[in-house]
């Protein structure tokens, strides 16, 4: 726990904006350290940053919190134009365990990106939440194949038995990496 001055503050939330990795996840790492955390601002940041990196910091940085206050703002945050912002938003959510959020990370099953739609499967598949199932199945069908092993492994994941026909049907995947998590799947139903 640390206390931090209100200009050392202004460097890391500066250090948001750096675009190597490793330095900005240090400095992310001493920002969620400091108390009282500085939630309020880093909400400003992630509605109004002008820049995606600054906005996706500022999602990693509120899911590390596990700031239940920013659900509503990483909901919004879904909805990004840029796909990383997207990608933390739902990582975020996940560290949150916000049931809320599942039918909004299932609608990013049909995101432009195909990362972001691998993102939510894998997310759907670690919330457990059983609504998750229908969006799930559909994106059996993405024109992705990763896409459609990370639905078949979230799928696994849920255990849930209306998954059962269209797993079935997914058995016969071009993709040997889908037909490997179909399998598995099954196995776990």
């Amino acid at each position: 726990m640390r206390r931090c001055d209100p200009e050392g503050l202004d460097l890391l939330f500066a250090a948001l904006r750096w675009r190597y990795d490793t330095a900005r996840n240090a400095a992310l790492a001493i920002l969620t350290s400091v108390r009282p955390a500085p939630v309020p601002r880093l909400l400003r940041t992630l509605r109004y940053a002008e820049a995606a990196v600054e906005r996706r910091s500022a999602a990693d940085a509120l899911g590390l919190l596990r700031e239940t206050k920013a659900g509503a703002a990483l909901l919004q945050s879904l909805e990004d134009p840029n796909m990383v912002v997207r990608r933390s938003a739902m990582v975020a959510l996940l560290r949150l365990r916000d049931g809320a959020a599942v039918t909004a990370i299932g609608r990013r099953l049909r995101d432009e990106s195909g990362g972001v739609r691998v993102l939510a499967a894998q997310v759907l598949g670690e919330l457990g939440d059983r609504r998750s199932v229908p969006p799930l199945i559909r994106s059996l069908r993405d024109s992705k194949w990763y896409v459609r092993q990370a639905s078949a492994r979230a799928l696994g994941k849920l255990k849930d038995r209306r998954a059962r026909s269209a797993l079935g049907k997914a058995r016969t995947d071009p993709r040997l990496a889908v037909r490997n998590a179909v399998r598995e799947a099954l196995d776990l139903l």
